[in-house]
């Protein structure tokens, strides 16, 4: 199993305000913040994320247990050295670029190209109750597996509620 790293680094200031579609659409943002605003791990907004050019956009799965919160994305095609797992301000963002294959001795033009390729960068609101200093992420066949485990406070305040008839 191959270990990726998480990089922490400070909001500077010097966001810019483009959205995946290339434009900013302030009123569908505020209906999802207000749909998601009690979600474990909302998105941030538009505005707060610097982008390019959005191709790939990876399917993660996020879980959750007693003592943390597990995120897994498929990464078909991508090599670790294309991929990067930052957090900033609370907010992790996975990013990366497939690269075409390039295979010189292939004569022809091709007829169907389905498969995706290009810059991807996908960003996450962390909860409070995740300890940030102790995320740790593995990357083994495509699929990157990151681990989020909560404070030891979070999970004492866990508590069942029961529910009557």
């Amino acid at each position: 199993m191959t270990n990726i790293s998480v990089k922490n680094h400070t909001n500077d200031g010097k966001n810019k305000g483009l959205s995946p579609l290339g434009m900013h659409l302030p009123y569908i943002d505020d209906i999802f913040d207000k749909f998601t605003h009690s979600w474990p791990f909302t998105r941030p907004s538009f505005a707060s994320i610097e982008s390019t050019d959005f191709t790939l956009n990876p399917k993660v799965d996020i879980t959750e247990d007693d003592k943390s919160y597990k995120m897994t994305a498929e990464l078909p095609g991508l090599d670790l050295e294309n991929i990067n797992l930052d957090l900033s301000d609370g907010v992790l963002t996975l990013s990366g670029e497939k690269k075409t294959e390039k295979d010189e001795d292939k004569e022809g033009n091709y007829h169907l190209m389905e498969r995706s390729y290009g810059y991807f960068k996908r960003s996450f609101a962390l909860p409070p109750s995740v300890e940030e200093d102790k995320i740790k992420a593995d990357f083994k066949k495509g699929v990157l597996s990151v681990s989020m485990p909560k404070s030891e406070q979070a999970q004492k305040l866990q508590r069942k509620i029961s529910i009557k008839e």
